[in-house]
């Protein structure tokens, strides 16, 4: 038997491709339609569903709302999680439940959920799958005008929209404890190497009690880690930019110390060598060429006496030209293993930090990780940014993988390799499959895996989905028989 699930807010299709993986006793879903605005999420979409699949267009204009009516009268299953735009009440005095569910829907800044809402109860779905940020939990409404005299309580955004649900029939019950109408989830808790906690409404029309997704991991138990997901990925290395290298902030103290920033790059290369020694592109004429450039310019440059600004420029563009070759040969291009360009104080600053530190930690002087120079070198404000650079480790999950990687990623430097993590490695580290191919520039790519539900804890989603659908047909079967 196969349920028919509606995808609202698709984005690159984590939730869609975690339901399609679910199956239970030969039950599973399709997809009948995926809902998405954005051109390159939907290209994407469609490479992966059929173009007939997917519906591109805003949920907020008639004729979209329409055709997605139209095209989905008989779904079994709506899965989505509206954007969190802001919550917040003003205008008239309002109370009661009802009116701050009106003022929430009604909000333009929200007008997402008020079309989400309208689309469940249009089309009246047997469960109704919700996602969203932890941060929905304590998210309060704001009474600007301060005339709803209502407790923090009474305004929790979660509540709100879980009042809504139950408005329009839906029973949100959970069978691990009655007394709760939503879940956090953990992505670790699913086989995702990846601390990304999310919580997620299940709801019903038939007064069942809602399951929990099957975790794999027990508490205390290890979890996925990144060498399990990306350890085996090719070596990339990144391109260094040398444009307006003068204007670079804190690029003074990197060259006036060139010996030691120079050294630190060279000897992060050497590691790659020694570590990944078994490697075909490591062992290759092309890398060896660079590995042998890089030492021999740090041999001499106890010799630079003239303008320092200059040898360095000349040696990064060295770099460059043979990176080129190397990426000629070895790079995935198809599937966006490559890394961004980086300048060269945050290379320096990639190749010196630890696996498994922060910036925050080189920082303190109490911490037995403090180094002076990095500390010199940060570049931002350190009254508001402490931990700006994060290098992860390869023994542990990573963290929470964020759109935001598309601006810079300097919260998601490699265990290893002088880099940010490349678009491929960031979707293997959010569990979609290795040949999942995601359409678009690099920063449309790192903004759909980054909004993306992990499709391994979507798939547990699924799972317990189905055992739900099975409930509520069991127990309409019973009806028909009395």
């Amino acid at each position: 038997m196969t349920y028919r699930v509606l995808d609202l807010f698709a984005g690159g299709g984590g939730f869609s491709t975690g339901f399609q993986l679910a199956r239970i006793n030969e039950k599973s879903f399709e997809i009948v339609r995926a809902v998405e605005l954005n051109e390159d999420a939907c290209s994407t979409l469609e490479n992966h569903l059929g173009k007939e699949k997917v519906i591109q267009g805003d949920v907020t204009t008639e004729v979209v709302k329409q055709r997605i009516i139209q095209e989905c009268n008989d779904i079994d299953v709506i899965i989505g999680g509206p954007p969190c735009q802001t919550y917040s009440l003003a205008g008239p005095s309002r109370s009661g439940k009802k009116e701050m569910r009106e003022a929430l829907k009604n909000d333009p800044r929200n007008t997402l959920f008020k079309h989400f809402f309208e689309l469940v109860d249009l089309i009246k779905p047997k469960v109704v799958v919700f996602e969203n940020v932890e941060g929905i939990i304590s998210k309060q409404l704001e009474d600007n005008e301060g005339e709803m005299g209502l407790s923090a309580k009474q305004t929790l955004a979660i509540d709100v929209i879980c009042d809504e649900l139950e408005s329009m029939g839906y029973y949100l019950a959970l069978k691990a404890n009655p007394n709760y109408r939503y879940q956090v989830l953990n992505a670790a808790d699913f086989g995702v190497a990846q601390q990304r906690k999310r919580v997620i409404i299940i709801a019903n029309r038939n007064e069942i009690l809602n399951p929990s997704p099957k975790r794999l991991n027990r508490v205390g138990e290890i979890r996925k880690t990144l060498r399990e997901v990306i350890g085996e990925v090719p070596v990339v290395l990144p391109e260094i930019i040398v444009n307006n290298i003068k204007k670079l902030l804190k690029i003074d103290i990197i060259v006036n110390d060139l010996e030691k920033s120079v050294m630190a790059f060279v000897n992060s290369i050497n590691n790659i060598k020694v570590k990944y020694s078994d490697r075909p592109e490591v062992n290759s004429m092309e890398f060896l060429k660079i590995h042998r450039y890089l030492n021999n310019e740090l041999k001499g440059i106890v010799q630079v006496t003239g303008n320092k600004f200059e040898w360095l420029e000349q040696f990064l563009r060295g770099y460059n030209e043979l990176l080129s070759y190397y990426n000629a040969v070895h790079l995935n291009t198809s599937l966006e293993h490559t890394s961004r360009k980086h300048n060269f104080r945050d290379i320096v600053i990639f190749s010196l930090m630890r696996s498994g530190t922060s910036s925050a930690q080189f920082m303190n002087q109490d911490s037995e990780l403090f180094d002076d120079f990095l500390n010199q070198v940060y570049p931002y404000d350190k009254t508001k940014h402490v931990d700006t650079y994060v290098k992860h480790s390869w023994d542990k999950t990573s963290n929470t993988i964020l759109s935001h990687m598309e601006k810079d990623g300097l919260k998601f430097i490699h265990p290893d390799q002088p880099r940010t993590f490349t678009p491929y490695e960031a979707a293997l580290i959010q569990s979609f499959p290795s040949n999942y191919q995601f359409s678009g520039g690099r920063n449309a790519k790192y903004r759909q895996i980054g909004n993306a539900v992990p499709p391994l804890m979507a798939k547990s989603i699924g799972e317990s989905v189905i055992e739900l659908l099975n409930a509520i047909d069991n127990k309409n079967s019973v009806a028909l028989l009395r």
